[in-house]
């Protein structure tokens, strides 16, 4: 064990503290049990300004001068835990339900323009997942006017997905034709990965976005919602605030997805459920 991480422990007031600032700066409700999840995702923080306990660091953190170290606790305490097609079904219903029908939609209604937004895009393999599909359906792309976005609160997440590599690991449900058409084997500290061809990873837009916004500043309303596996941190109340500002901002008839672990049920404000953890305004 390391004798650093050992020898600090976390009062009751610290974690209660640090509990309520993840809550209001990110919606993630760490509830009475995440002390030792805490204690270990602060730690590199702590040893860096050489804080000798978790009080002093919160201190550090809430002074409006420190703006930037709050965001490297939000990215500390966030989990970015993805892989490429997680839950399959839902890039089938993709390709098999939701594009043909928004496409047929746009084209009855002479309507160009088609945003999909993943609303927490972690290191980019959702947001590449997607495009993927969108860019193996569309027969005609140069006909459409396509913006696909990805949003996250962890900067530190955003700059892995600016850089597109990844490890094979994360890579082992893209068919090998799709791997061959969409990235290119390189090598990062010696080990061989793959890089998103700039022709795919050019087609996105990332920016940071706090799901706890007020408002979500859109032009143009998305089609297509993906906010998955993040609701499962939030308490009800949050849950159903997040839901309907989903439901606001998104276009008529458009499809959000949430995780299969994930229900809306108790805080739906007008989706209906069309299969397992997809829905449809």
């Amino acid at each position: 064990m390391d004798a650093f991480l050992g020898s600090v422990t976390i009062t009751e007031k610290e974690y209660k503290d640090i509990a309520e600032l993840v809550y209001k700066r990110s919606g993630i409700n760490l509830g009475d049990s995440k002390k030792d999840l805490v204690k270990a995702r602060l730690l590199s923080r702590m040893r860096r300004y050489s804080f000798s306990s978790f009080g002093e660091y919160y201190a550090y953190v809430v002074h409006k001068a420190h703006y930037d170290e709050l965001i490297e606790f939000i990215n500390a305490i966030s989990t970015n835990v993805t892989s490429f097609f997680r839950e399959e079904p839902h890039f089938s219903f993709l390709k098999e339900v939701a594009f043909p029908d928004i496409i047929k939609r746009k084209n009855a209604a002479r309507d160009r323009k088609f945003r999909i937004w993943s609303a927490a895009c972690s290191s980019g393999e959702e947001v590449y997942s997607i495009l993927i599909v969108l860019a193996e359906f569309l027969k005609d792309p140069l006909m459409w006017n396509v913006k696909v976005l990805g949003t996250d609160i962890s900067t530190k997440a955003l700059g892995r997905a600016r850089a597109a590599v990844y490890e094979a690991e994360k890579l082992k449900k893209v068919p090998l034709d799709l791997t061959n058409k969409y990235f290119d084997q390189v090598l990062r500290d010696g080990v061989p990965c793959y890089r998103v061809k700039d022709s795919l990873k050019n087609q996105i837009i990332l920016g940071r976005l706090n799901l706890m916004d007020d408002v979500f500043p859109f032009s143009s309303k998305p089609d297509i919602i993906f906010c998955r596996n993040v609701m499962i941190y939030f308490d009800k109340e949050t849950q159903k605030a997040l839901v309907k500002k989903f439901y606001n901002c998104m276009a008529d008839g458009g499809y959000f997805f949430t995780g299969h672990s994930e229900s809306l049920l108790g805080i739906n404000v007008g989706f209906k459920n069309v299969a397992p953890a997809v829905y449809r305004k």
